[in-house]
């Protein structure tokens, strides 16, 4: 069977983390430390694959090794590999098309920053997404200082998101995800978490941005009010196996908010958990199946629910 080019791409990234994995497996039962060399025949470097490292990588720094991708596409694509480490931006991390970037692991590999601007764009964000192209593996943290703090921004691009962290705070509003213009993100094992400011969301989607959900926790807590997922103007998100959490706000606290008639999402097997309500509703086309739903439902849409129940099992009418 011949693998076409992007596939040989992920084929070798899955055997990579499982080749690391069984050497760290050894290392740490003989408490030894072992570095596998990312290179081919006769050591030399592999073609495609650029390293980032806090030593001895390709490079140090993950915007660095993007930019220096200048010729990717369908049929020449590339994947940024980064160690463990603490790697700082200043400005958003672009992500390109046909170039994946895959971490360590949520719990050792971080792009922080701190950046925010009076703008609810990409000079707000850490990370800013692109179409055919996938972040995995990483923790991804914005601290703000300004107006807006937003870890991962997507506007006009749909990426794959796969085991990501991220987290967004330190502005007046905080978004760890924002989804705007036809931005439908895959999302599969994502973490997402806003705190602190006036409004936090957790996951923010607007016009027309519809992402896949799936194994997804978001949770906006603290400071004034917090939206675990935010839908608004032809955003109708599938959302599946999702937390969405938002709690310990002065002001509204909503699982899931839906914020006019022709947000309506699909929810199944999922758990929504709001102090002032888990979900509010505002479309007769929004879709809760197999759903607890904790803090009640703000139903304002007619919407049909069917399995959904609260945290002592009675049944929720919506």
């Amino acid at each position: 069977m011949t693998l076409a080019p992007i596939q040989r791409i992920r084929f070798f990234r899955k055997t990579l983390l499982i080749i690391l994995t069984l050497f760290a497996t050894t290392a740490s039962a003989h408490n030894k430390v072992v570095v596998i060399p990312m290179s081919g025949n006769d050591l030399k470097p592999l073609k495609n694959v650029v390293t980032v490292a806090k030593a001895n990588g390709d490079y140090s720094d993950p915007v660095a090794a993007l930019n220096s991708i200048t010729n990717a596409s369908a049929v020449n694509p590339y994947l940024i590999v980064i160690a463990p480490g603490v790697y700082t931006v200043t400005s958003a991390l672009v992500m390109k098309p046909w170039v994946d970037i895959a971490g360590s692991g949520q719990d050792v590999t971080f792009i922080k920053g701190a950046v925010s601007s009076n703008s609810r764009d990409a000079t707000s964000a850490v990370v800013s997404g692109m179409n055919a192209a996938e972040l995995s593996d990483l923790t991804v943290e914005n601290t703000g200082g300004s107006t807006y703090s937003i870890a991962i921004f997507n506007s006009y691009t749909s990426p794959r998101l796969m085991r990501v962290t991220v987290t967004a705070a330190g502005g007046a509003s905080n978004y760890g995800i924002y989804n705007y213009l036809s931005s439908s993100p895959t999302m599969t094992q994502v973490t997402a978490a806003a705190g602190g400011g006036i409004n936090n969301y957790a996951i923010y989607n607007a016009s027309f941005s519809s992402p896949m959900m799936t194994q997804v926790t978001a949770t906006a807590s603290g400071g004034g009010s917090n939206y675990g997922v935010f839908n608004l103007n032809h955003s109708s998100p599938r959302i599946m196996m999702v937390t969405a959490d938002a709690n310990g706000g002065t002001g509204n606290n909503y699982g899931v908010y839906n914020w006019d008639t022709t947000a309506a999402p699909f929810i199944e097997n999922s758990f929504l958990k709001g102090t002032t309500a888990g979900i509010f509703i505002g479309s007769d086309g929004t879709r809760i199946v197999n759903t607890r739903i904790d803090g009640g439902v703000s139903d304002f849409g007619g919407t049909q629910c069917l399995g959904a129940y609260d945290q002592d099992l009675n049944i929720v009418n919506c």
